[in-house]
């Protein structure tokens, strides 16, 4: 299992540079296939060493990944019509909610003294970038408010696995999840606020490294796959 791991995490890291090149030279016509393929390959990763987990947590995170990737596909177009962010907003915020009932199935949200802290301090976070980014948003204030708060209930779900998981799955999970809320934060800030010297780099790598490592922490939190 390691040695399929070490070979996927080398195909993994070969297609982020890919496509990093491909945003980086503005080749558009590549990006189309380039950006897909950083979350088609984790897929495949994720249908072939995932079969042993749960099955409803096998089938929400199937469904996580099958959104992220329509997400991506659909904001390849934003710049050509305000729709495909709308909708990629929209399937972004189901990966999401999948992301939370997976997290769900396996922790618990226990109102305890640091899960209040954690949660306080991501809902302040997502206020301030709200109040950074509303002058900005024209209409779609009331769609971003409910983006910031279904990334934000993924991130508190991640954490709510704490002491129920292995800690190095839970370790990988709720760091990736804390890449997921600054990936689209720099995403946020680039698109409505000031743009931000070579965002592509930042929006992608961090965005890249949050799908592997939710995925690898939740594939290690099965000890059969230790």
């Amino acid at each position: 299992m390691k040695v399929r791991q070490n070979i996927f995490l080398g195909l993994f890291i070969l297609v982020v540079i890919l496509d990093l090149c491909t945003g980086y030279f503005h080749l558009q016509g590549m990006r189309q296939f380039t950006k897909p393929l950083i979350l088609l390959t984790l897929i495949l990763f994720f249908w072939i060493c995932g079969k042993r987990l749960d099955k409803k947590l096998y089938r929400y995170t199937l469904l996580a990944l099958l959104f992220s990737i329509m997400g991506d596909i659909l904001l390849l177009y934003d710049h050509l019509s305000p729709l495909y962010f709308m909708l990629g907003l929209i399937a972004f915020l189901l990966a999401h909610i999948s992301y939370s009932v997976v997290f769900l199935i396996q922790g618990k949200i226990i109102i305890k003294k640091k899960m209040r802290t954690v949660a306080v301090l991501l809902l302040v976070y997502g206020t301030a970038l709200f109040m950074m980014l509303k002058d900005n948003l024209g209409t779609l204030k009331v769609p971003v408010i409910i983006y910031i708060l279904g990334i934000l209930a993924m991130a508190i779900t991640a954490y709510g696995r704490k002491d129920l998981v292995d800690y190095t799955s839970f370790k990988l999970v709720f760091i990736g999840a804390l890449c997921f809320i600054l990936s689209d934060s720099i995403l946020a800030v680039n698109k409505f606020l000031m743009a931000i010297p070579e965002s592509h780099f930042l929006v992608m790598g961090t965005y890249a490294t949050a799908q592997y490592l939710i995925v690898r922490g939740l594939l290690t939190s099965d000890q059969k796959l230790n």
